[in-house]
């Protein structure tokens, strides 16, 4: 009989039980292991206790640089001499508390900074806070408007303005309101380059007190600068004060607060030109006196700048210049073909830049009949320096120093059109509308305070102007609240 007749039956069919039944096994398992990737498995989560802890609002301080100072007399060229007091206009959501700023290297009393801060009470918003101040001098070599707004201390900034050519004296005032001593680094840049200026680092401001830096002592004869005040161990309120002589005749006089900080887009508002056919009738110097935007890029990168100047109410009127700015070289725009009126400014470059746009009003010449001394004090003139100003938050205050034809200048550089409340300490409340693109105009009443409502990302400013009189100062956002902060147990 042949092997396959003698296979057991039996052995096969065991065989294949048993291969069904490990297929079998082998299916489940796969189920099983699908079904349990399926099901969702038990998860075990603990929430770490923790509590939001929401700052209570601080007092809100502002500093205001003081009286108008004079370099030199007859006995110390190198003497400081305070020339009189600044009308000083403050207002706040509380009360408001003033302090002086001690001033050691400034002969003569009445023109001290001020420091002005708000009496928080509890309050849970922060509160806001506003002060300007202006005056006139009329001086045998300081002559003109000076208006300031009262501005924040702060560790960065940078002033775009001055002069230390024959005939212009320039000071960096700096003011340190706080309890400590703060430490400065001044960096200028002139339309030479960057100045190599050692005296200009580790300047020491003590506490409470103002330091008066010469910007001659660092860079002598320059003819535009920029300077960029840097703080250790603190903060200053940084500004500079300008004028300028010819001859024996002043010519104008101008405190500057800081510009806003570097950046691709920035917008002046309301620069005023007054009397410019004045200029062009023949006044000495006259085409350095055209409206004139500086610039600066900061670092050594270059900067392809675009400056365009259009008209707050004349559709069409304006200009538009453009200009390579090397890397840390002072640059000026100028504006040759420009009627009287207010503008706004907009510089757009390809790296960050820092601006700010001066003009400069003559007064009426004197009648052939006037006497010698009449026509010297008509024979004036002034200038006005116009900062870049940074978007405002949705509410902010504002103060309205002495001087004539005080008008506030709105920009909306937004695509919706912006509606704002204007309401006066004592008065009824006005609404303006500034179209998107758009700038518009508003008188105000000197000597006076208001409250602006819904400017959030709006930029302003103030214009003071006069024949042979004229002066402006930025609205600026005060700097970040503190934020909530979540806080966890060791």
């Amino acid at each position: 009989m042949s092997t396959d007749r003698t296979r057991n039956p039996r052995a096969i069919a065991r065989g294949s039980v048993r291969i069904l039944a490990g297929a079998i096994g082998v299916g489940v398992a796969v189920i099983a292991l699908a079904g349990a990737a399926l099901l969702p498995l038990p998860s075990f989560h603990v929430t770490p206790p923790a509590q939001t802890v929401t700052p209570v609002p601080a007092d809100q301080e502002r500093v205001c640089p003081g009286g108008l100072l004079d370099l030199g007399n007859a006995t110390d060229a190198s003497s400081l001499s305070s020339i009189g007091s600044p009308s000083l206009v403050t207002t706040a959501t509380t009360s408001v508390a003033q302090r002086s700023l001690q001033t050691p290297s400034v002969h003569g009393g009445g023109g001290a900074p001020r420091v002005i801060s708000t009496q928080a009470e509890g309050s849970a918003t922060r509160p806001l806070i506003a002060g300007a101040q202006s005056q006139k001098a009329n001086e045998s070599d300081v002559a003109g408007l000076a208006a300031a707004a009262c501005g924040e201390a702060t560790s960065d900034s940078w002033l775009v303005a001055g002069a230390t050519t024959l005939g212009s004296t320039s000071l960096v005032l700096l003011s340190n309101p706080s309890k400590v001593q703060a430490t400065v680094d001044l960096t200028v840049y002139t339309e030479g380059g960057r100045a190599e200026a050692p005296g200009a680092r580790g300047l020491v401001v003590r506490a409470g007190s103002q330091l008066v830096v010469p910007l001659a002592g660092i860079v002598p004869n320059a003819q535009a600068s920029v300077v960029h005040v840097q703080v250790a161990g603190g903060s200053v309120y940084a500004s500079l004060q300008q004028s300028s002589v010819q001859g024996l005749a002043p010519q104008g006089v101008e405190l500057v607060g800081p510009t806003a900080q570097p950046a691709q887009n920035l917008v002046i508002p309301g620069m005023t030109v007054a009397n410019i056919a004045r200029l062009s009738a023949g006044a000495d110097g006259g085409s350095n006196q055209l409206p004139a935007v500086r610039l600066l890029a900061p670092g050594t990168t270059a900067a392809h700048v675009t400056v365009t100047a259009t008209s707050e109410t004349t559709p069409g009127v304006g200009a538009t210049s453009r200009i390579t700015v090397q890397g840390g070289t002072v640059r000026e725009v100028t504006f040759d073909h420009l009627i009287d009126g207010a503008y706004t400014v907009q510089v757009t470059s390809d790296t960050p830049v820092v601006a700010a746009a001066r003009t400069v009003d003559v007064g009426a010449a004197p009648s052939a009949d006037e006497s010698a001394t009449a026509q010297a004090e008509a024979a004036t003139q002034d200038f006005a320096w116009f900062v870049a100003s940074a978007p405002l938050p949705q509410k902010a205050m504002l103060a309205v120093p002495s001087g004539s034809a005080p008008t506030l200048h709105v920009v909306n550089g937004g695509h919706t059109d912006a509606s704002v409340t204007l309401t006066p300490k004592h008065g009824a409340a006005t609404k303006v509308s500034v179209p998107a693109g758009k700038a518009v105009a508003v008188p105000l009443t000197a000597r006076s305070t208001y409250t602006l409502d819904g400017v959030s990302g709006l930029r302003a400013s103030v214009s003071l102007t006069a024949d042979a009189s004229s002066s402006s100062f930025a609205l600026n956002s005060p700097g970040p609240l503190a934020q909530p902060i979540t806080v966890y147990p060791k």
